[in-house]
């Protein structure tokens, strides 16, 4: 008797189910909440209770409302700093990978080693920096460091990808090389990038509270979960719902994507054995 497989659907389900609550909870409890994020008041450093769930922090602010009005400032941070590297390094790489310029594929080849040898999150800090702090110097930073991964991933599959039975078939039959190029090469490359792109969400997400958390962020009084954490880290003792909170807000979303990408990862597996 054969052993069943574990089903990928269901941890689809479950990491889409668990995004979506939480893109939810960030779209109506900003809008029908009881409390202003940034609302002061003289209710501090409250503990959680049925007046305020989360409790309130140095300046009387609801925390619970604070989460929640993060969800979109870091999720969307997070997907812009995935999604422009994810494009750009794709088409980079794939054109680099079927390329036979060999003065071309060196040069930009060594920028890409170049880039992938210093450590990712010491790299996006030092270029938010120089750019000064706010979230478009993250996406700016996180798009010209990000995109090498993408792009020496693509490479490698672009080489394997141009010497398929398929695509020579294509230039037999006098198909144009942007046609090839769109239709035939750049969507067998980009599975392998989609897949990359998952796991790496996951660490934009920590690399946005992160540079919130070292000031690099968004500006006050603006609620983010990495400026929220800082926040509380300086009261831990004395609030401690004022960091667990935010810091829960960044777990569930990494849980999510994780548990999403290891349920798709199965559902391709399981494709490919039948």
């Amino acid at each position: 008797m054969k052993t069943p497989r574990p089903d990928g659907t269901l941890g689809i389900l479950i990491g889409a189910g668990m995004m979506g609550a939480l893109l939810l909870a960030g779209l109506l409890i900003p809008w029908f909440g009881k409390y202003d994020a940034n609302e002061i008041s003289a209710d501090q450093i409250l503990p959680p209770s049925r007046e305020h769930f989360f409790g309130t922090d140095m300046l009387g602010r609801d925390i619970f409302a604070r989460v929640f009005d993060a969800v979109f400032v870091d999720i969307g941070t997070a997907f812009a700093g995935v999604l422009i590297p994810l494009a750009v390094g794709t088409i980079i790489g794939t054109l680099l990978g079927i390329s036979r310029n060999r003065k071309v594929n060196s040069f930009i080849g060594s920028l890409i080693d170049g880039i992938n040898a210093f450590p990712f999150l010491i790299f996006v800090i030092a270029l938010v920096a120089f750019l000064g702090a706010g979230l478009g110097s993250i996406i700016i930073a996180l798009s010209l460091v990000n995109w090498a991964r993408y792009a020496r991933i693509a490479r490698t599959r672009a080489v394997v990808v141009n010497q398929q039975g398929y695509v020579e078939a294509a230039r037999t039959l006098g198909y144009k090389p942007s046609r090839i190029l769109f239709r035939h090469i750049i969507p067998n490359v980009s599975s392998e990038t989609r897949a990359y792109a998952l796991s790496d969400f996951i660490i934009v997400i920590i690399a946005v509270a992160a540079l919130s958390f070292l000031g690099l962020g968004v500006n006050p009084p603006q609620a983010e979960w990495g400026a929220m954490i800082k926040d509380g880290a300086n009261i831990i003792t004395l609030a401690w719902w004022t960091a667990v909170f935010p810091g829960l807000a960044i777990c569930w979303a990494g849980i999510s994507v994780a548990v999403f990408s290891e349920g798709l990862t199965k559902r391709i597996g399981e494709g490919n054995q039948r």
